[in-house]
């Protein structure tokens, strides 16, 4: 399972864009070229529009299972047959985080940076420390039943609800118990558990929107939805996880059709992403971009809906300032206005910014003697993409 957005996380982008065939390469986009001379900054360039449709970026893996974002913008990935945890990083490089798993599935960041994975074939959850990478038992859970231990878990419950208040439940975590039909809700420490479902054939997957409520994908067929009582709020072919998307769209991938269905709050059919080969894992990133990974196929891919960021430029100045160059990648058919921002600070000063536009990138003019700075592009609402961008010496 992916992290809940209704923790608010700022992500670094993964920057990357990489061909099927070549595992773990790279193919970007030139760079615009900033302006380096003094006066009224101008904007950079729109970046080229992302490849419309699905888009590999990750090849020849043995078996990729579920995604999640961590507290760093790295999309971390579980590998049911090689039975490890590794990130994709912002140079496409990927780093192992934790091996020796026995058939890992479902993930799910809590606050701290722990990454808790459910590992099914000792039907349990583990923690990983995100700095040691130390595994750790966080909750075993009873299986008499001859089937498969858990699969999917998450998400992470909110702190507060909408008037501000701390709830009970506080950063609890949902985990659908797969082979007993159940849905727990358990404590952060992994030591208190509450039965809030149970009837289901085989849940796999849970998400969380803005009203508190849950949907959990069962393998029978059904999108359940808790409210907290449960009611059935869709139908379709072999769901294996739920997220909710910033707009409050519901997505769910099915491995019966091989698809990624959009459903809107009533439960209705918005689009569907098809020839995905057994999607088993789902993430949406800040700007609500679609990665998947293909089971069969041992692949990560990713379907752009809005924009992403490529590698941006950055010169130094005559006068030691650094102007910062990004490249907005817009999807065909978007174009909400975007803003540029970056903290100042008492060692950063924002001495220009030039915002985008819907053919323009924008540009920022920063004094400041940090090795990096960090840049947000968002419409003012919903979707953002964060960038740490490092400094020419």
């Amino acid at each position: 399972m992916v992290a809940p957005h209704s923790i608010v996380v700022k992500r670094a982008l993964i920057l990357l864009t990489m061909v099927a065939a070549g595992c773990q390469q790279g193919v970007t986009s030139p760079s615009p070229s900033p302006n380096p001379t003094a006066g009224a900054l101008r904007p950079c360039p729109l970046g080229a529009p992302p490849p419309a449709g699905p888009q590999i970026l990750l090849s020849n893996l043995p078996a990729p299972d579920d995604l999640a974002f961590d507290n760093d913008g790295r999309l971390l990935f579980s590998d049911n047959k090689a039975g490890t945890v590794s990130a994709l990083n912002a140079d496409s490089s990927v780093q192992l985080i934790a091996s020796g798993l026995s058939t890992p599935e479902g993930i799910v960041v809590q606050g701290s940076g722990q990454i808790l994975v459910a590992e099914q074939g000792r039907n349990r959850i583990v923690g990983i420390d995100p700095v040691s990478h130390v595994v750790s038992q966080w909750r075993a859970f009873g299986n008499r039943t001859g089937q498969e231990g858990i699969d999917g878990i998450g998400p992470m419950l909110p702190g507060r609800d909408a008037q501000g208040r701390l709830l009970t439940n506080a950063n609890y975590v949902v985990v659908p118990d797969s082979p007993n039909g159940v849905v727990w809700e358990v404590s952060p420490d992994g030591k208190a558990v509450t039965q809030i479902a149970s009837g289901m054939s085989r849940p796999v997957g849970a998400a969380i929107d803005a009203n508190q409520h849950i949907y959990v994908a069962d393998e029978a067929g059904t999108v359940w939805l808790l409210d907290p009582a449960k009611h059935r709020f869709a139908t379709l072919p072999t769901p294996d996880d739920v997220l909710v998307g910033r707009a409050g769209d519901i997505f769910v991938n099915t491995l019966g059709d091989n698809a990624i269905h959009e459903l809107d709050a009533l439960g209705r059919q918005v689009k569907v992403f098809t020839g995905i080969r057994q999607p088993q894992g789902v993430a949406l990133d800040d700007a609500d971009n679609v990665y998947y990974t293909e089971f069969n196929d041992g692949r990560i891919g990713r379907v752009v809906r809005s924009f992403t960021l490529d590698e941006p430029m950055v010169t130094r100045t005559s006068r030691g300032t650094f102007i910062v160059c990004p490249s907005i990648r817009r999807a065909s058919g978007f174009t909400q206005p975007l803003g540029l921002g970056t903290g100042s600070s008492l060692t950063t000063s924002i001495l220009q910014l030039a915002q985008p536009g819907t053919s323009s990138s924008g540009a920022l003019e920063v004094q400041t003697a940090e090795p990096s700075v960090t840049i947000t592009v968002s419409d003012g609402g919903l979707l953002s993409q964060s960038q740490k961008v490092t400094l020419s010496p």
